[in-house]
């Protein structure tokens, strides 16, 4: 999924507009119109790069910095680290608050992009966490069906071979009277 995020924020780059200047001498100059796409795959890049105790600290920062100024830019940095940091400091609960709050009117298109993309990986990963959850008490329920039926599996098992030592026994009694009719 991380392949992911990386590979739309590196398209929501290459989308970016770009401004052609044409000169009838010397070379053709590009402007590139860079939005917040760069910012945040850089972002991402440098949060995966840090240490565990940065990355405590950076998760510090990033909660002062939302409580001075509630922007756009310190609600994703948050959101984020929270979504996709190292499971020290992950909290997809509030990463999914963050990103639902998120002001879509002021937000640019990379942000938004962002941010929607990071709605999509938080869900798919509860819902993921959700099935597990239902396998996993599924297997509980199975393991102690399981616990509760290998005695009445012993006791039919005693009584086959009870039943097998029997038959045997009667044809062991069969067999010299079968000779004498003979």
């Amino acid at each position: 999924m991380r392949k992911f995020l990386l590979l739309l924020v590196l398209l929501l780059t290459a989308c970016q507009p770009m401004a052609v200047q044409r000169r009838d001498q010397g070379p053709v100059p590009v402007a590139l119109r860079v939005d917040d796409a760069a910012y945040w795959l850089e972002e991402w890049s440098r949060l995966r790069e840090l240490p565990a105790a940065q990355i405590k600290q950076a998760l510090e920062h990033r909660n002062r910095d939302y409580a001075r100024r509630p922007d756009t830019r310190a609600r994703l940095r948050l959101a984020l680290l929270l979504a996709e940091g190292p499971p020290s400091v992950r909290d997809e609960p509030r990463a999914l608050s963050l990103l639902a709050e998120l002001d879509a009117q002021r937000a640019s298109a990379s942000s938004r992009a962002l941010a929607q993309l990071l709605l999509q990986v938080l869900r798919e990963k509860t819902g993921k966490g959700d099935k597990i959850a239902v396998l996993q008490q599924n297997l509980r329920a199975s393991e102690a069906r399981v616990k509760t039926l290998e005695p009445q599996l012993r006791e039919l098992e005693r009584q086959l071979q009870e039943l097998t030592h029997i038959e045997q026994s009667i044809q062991q009694r069969e067999t010299p009277v079968e000779r004498k009719e003979k």
